[in-house]
């Protein structure tokens, strides 16, 4: 019995470390050291994305790009680089415009999501500025979190900040999407966004008999242990 005991308990450990061991990343070139591997970039009908803003009426399929830059403050490295805004007004209204970058993906068991991404704003003048950017991440096109870097009184100035969400995730195939938007025209080296150390570890759930088997394991190993306890020694 006790033999039977341990085998059961030794194999819900097992079980629940194999678990554990199969959190993995699921996106690809989240830190962006490949340029923009993995990544297609986008904008809104009314947004610009590029360094070089289009011209009013101009088609707004352009691309992102990787920039060294010192998203978390801690030191340059290759980030996401986007100048979003609108390509044509009312400006300082909403909606806000712009884009961004997404990436597929694919998962093969339902599953815990936990996303993580630094995310910084650059402005370069010297006077007082407003909305210089809304940060976002969207999961199969849901907004999940967002930060919005505001204004500043004077320039130049580095602004930071940090994106993040935990959810269940259905086993198939998904979108992340890293966008930033503003309500003004953008305008080369004025104000720009940046997007770093981007990560998403899909943790997968246990299936129903390796629950059981755990749940069962470790009780049939406390009732051992108790009734281990409980005996009593009798000397002749």
């Amino acid at each position: 019995m006790v033999a039977t005991i341990t085998k059961l308990a030794c194999a819900a450990v097992f079980t629940f470390s194999a678990f554990s061991a199969h959190a993995q990343e699921v996106l690809t070139n989240g830190n962006f050291e490949s340029g923009l591997t993995g990544w297609t970039s986008y904008a809104t009908p009314n947004g610009t994305i590029a360094e070089l803003p289009s011209l009013p009426g101009a088609p707004a399929s352009q691309s992102a790009s990787v920039v060294s830059f010192n998203v978390t403050g801690s030191g340059a490295s290759n980030a996401l680089f986007l100048n979003a805004g609108k390509i044509n007004g009312p400006y300082n209204s909403n909606p806000g415009e712009g884009g961004g970058v997404f990436q597929m993906f694919t998962t093969t068991t339902d599953g815990l999501a936990s996303f993580s991404a630094d995310v910084a704003a650059l402005y370069t003048r010297t006077s007082g500025a407003s909305g210089l950017g809304l940060m976002s991440v969207l999961l199969d096109g849901v907004v999940m979190d967002t930060y919005d870097f505001g204004g500043v009184n004077s320039g130049p100035a580095t602004l930071r900040g940090v994106l993040g969400f935990t959810t269940n995730l259905a086993a198939g195939q998904h979108t992340i999407t890293l966008q930033a938007t503003r309500l003004f025209a953008p305008a080369r080296g004025v104000a720009s966004q940046y997007f770093d150390n981007v990560s998403l570890v899909v943790t997968p759930v246990p299936e129903p008999v390796s629950w059981a088997m755990m749940v069962g394991g470790f009780g049939l190993a406390g009732a051992a242990m108790r009734r281990r306890r409980s005996t009593k020694v009798s000397f002749a």
